[in-house]
């Protein structure tokens, strides 16, 4: 895969089936002129990654670790693993097991990152819909109207950018409060990198000469101007802010090419060349956060089979993403959550399936998370413990850890919380519940 075909490569990175991956050594990409600057003068912090697991992953396979007691256990939370094969990398649980390509993957995850690696388990996700949960794991809102967190951050550190919210799936809704570039959409990116060409990939189908594309831009520069004098609502003006910067940010669009591997990864884990493409668009200065996505959760038969491939495609994204950062020059300047719209039931249905269950985890790493740390928990069979909002110590009179919490660290924690845009979209935590999520 040639890096000058940049959206045959972009095809690539937003439409690659899943399957089961390991963690196989490869000499990450090289980066065509690494002295060109990594990040747009006016942003100066970390890229924002949200990985989201589709479909409602099971935490007890993973971060959160409930074990059977044997093979014949009828009240066996998990097949996959007895309770013996439980282990731990620094304060962090998880199961001792793999697939059969890579049977030590949970291993090599945990035991190489469990320094950046923070937990929050017996996360209540209030809902067992997809919709639902999947809006209140990256809003921190259950209901409809709140953005994602993504968008929020681009809204105020990006908003000049022609590309600063891409996302390859997941909760990406906006609100109108910025463009979003939906990279499994080619044709969407091309137009707006190549407006001027009939044929996006052919430089010479130009819809018109210079002379004529001179005229047409000073046009639309006027268009411009008129529409946002007659417009006095700052999310209008905003908006047309943001379709400007969009048709044409042509040129800003084209540089990413200059800062793409010279292969994409051509494994079958999607999430690595999600991974290459969004960095290569942080590193040329056009995108600020990035959403990640893979399916394939929603594991209601085939449980074990299914689910624990996907989740060590997840360990190895996760993996890739330290390595592929440091490689494109980009180090720990980055931040990564990873979630999903809710976890698995405490054991297994008809089918061998597991149904949906609101209590779920997420991880994070990267800079400004402190590592080695495990926030919350769930009992034998998955319930949420409740935990003292001050103390953050289980307490019988304390409350369920929600992501209104987490959404209220972490804004903080990407200096939007201040902002006038805030206001408009809350964190509604009473008095006193209020939780320092990255103490």
């Amino acid at each position: 895969m040639d890096r000058r075909n940049f959206f045959k490569l972009m095809s690539l990175a937003g439409l690659a089936a899943v399957s089961p991956t390991v963690f196989a050594g490869r000499r990450p990409g090289a980066i065509k002129n690494p002295n060109l600057p990594p990040l747009a003068e006016t942003y100066s912090g970390p890229l924002w990654v949200f990985l989201n697991a589709g479909g409602g992953w099971d935490p007890t396979s993973l971060c959160d670790p409930k074990g059977g007691k044997g093979p014949e256990d009828p009240e066996a939370m998990n097949r996959a693993f007895t309770v013996d094969q439980i282990d731990a990398a620094g304060t962090i649980k998880y199961p001792n097991i793999g697939t059969m390509d890579s049977p030590t993957a949970y291993q090599d995850f945990f035991q190489k990152h469990y320094k950046r690696l923070r937990v929050i388990n017996g996360l209540d996700m209030q809902s067992n819909g997809h919709d639902s949960g999947s809006r209140h794991c990256w809003s921190g809102r259950l209901a409809e109207g709140y953005p994602s967190l993504a968008a929020l951050i681009a809204a105020v550190h990006g908003h000049a950018l022609p590309m600063s919210y891409l996302s390859f799936g997941g909760y990406d809704d906006t609100q109108g409060q910025v463009a979003r570039t939906r990279s499994g959409n080619t044709q969407a990116l091309a137009r707006i990198a190549y407006p001027d060409r009939a044929n996006p990939e052919d430089e010479n189908s130009l819809f018109h000469s210079p002379v004529a594309n001179d005229l047409i831009k000073k046009a639309q520069d006027a268009r411009k101007e008129r529409l946002l004098a007659t417009e006095q609502l700052p999310r209008v003006q905003n908006a047309i802010g943001n379709l400007y910067a969009s048709r044409t940010g042509s040129n800003e669009l084209k540089r990413l090419q200059q800062y793409l591997p010279d292969m994409l990864d051509n494994g079958p884990n999607p999430l690595r060349r999600q991974i290459q493409v969004a960095l290569a668009a942080f590193r040329a200065g056009i995108t600020i956060s990035i959403n990640l996505d893979i399916g394939g959760f929603d594991t209601h038969g085939n449980h074990d089979e299914s689910h624990i491939p996907r989740l060590v495609q997840i360990l190895d994204g996760l993996d890739f993403l330290w390595s592929e950062s440091e490689a494109q020059g980009i180090g720990d300047n980055f931040v990564v959550l990873c979630g999903s719209d809710f976890g698995r039931t405490p054991g297994y249905n008809d089918t061998d399936g597991k149904d949906h269950w609101a209590i779920t985890s997420l991880m994070m790493m990267g800079k400004g998370i402190g590592g080695d740390k495990v926030i919350g928990g769930s009992d034998e069979r998955h319930n949420a413990y409740n935990w003292d909002p001050k103390t953050l110590k289980q307490s019988e009179s304390g409350i369920h850890i929600e992501p209104r919490h987490v959404h209220a660290s972490l804004r903080r924690l990407a200096g939007i919380d201040g902002h006038d845009l805030m206001k408009q979209y809350p964190i509604a935590i009473e008095k006193g519940d209020e939780m320092n999520i990255l103490a």
